[in-house]
């Protein structure tokens, strides 16, 4: 049970130069965000059976805020970003 959870809440992955749902792929590519301040680009996917586009909106502007935070403190954008579920987010 406590792993259909952490699935649910989905999770951002940085894009390299060419990124594709594949079919081994458990996870759905939910929305795309990319940072304002360096162009990286990060996927947000959620397990295929527990997908939420509202709440796929919600965690693209909070990682947007997650991106503005890395550049004021000078740190690099982690590779892959856990994301809040809905509840967790203000």
């Amino acid at each position: 049970m406590v792993d259909s959870g952490a699935r649910a809440k989905g999770k951002a992955r940085r894009l390299r130069r060419r990124s594709e749902n594949s079919p081994a792929r458990s996870d759905v590519v939910m929305n795309v965000v990319e940072c304002h301040n360096c162009g990286e680009r990060f996927e947000i996917s959620h397990h295929a059976a527990s997908q939420d586009s509202q709440l796929a909106d919600r965690q693209a502007a909070w990682l947007q805020d997650q991106f503005v935070w890395d550049h004021i403190q000078e740190i690099r954008h982690r590779g892959s970003i856990a994301l809040p579920e809905a509840d967790e987010m203000k």
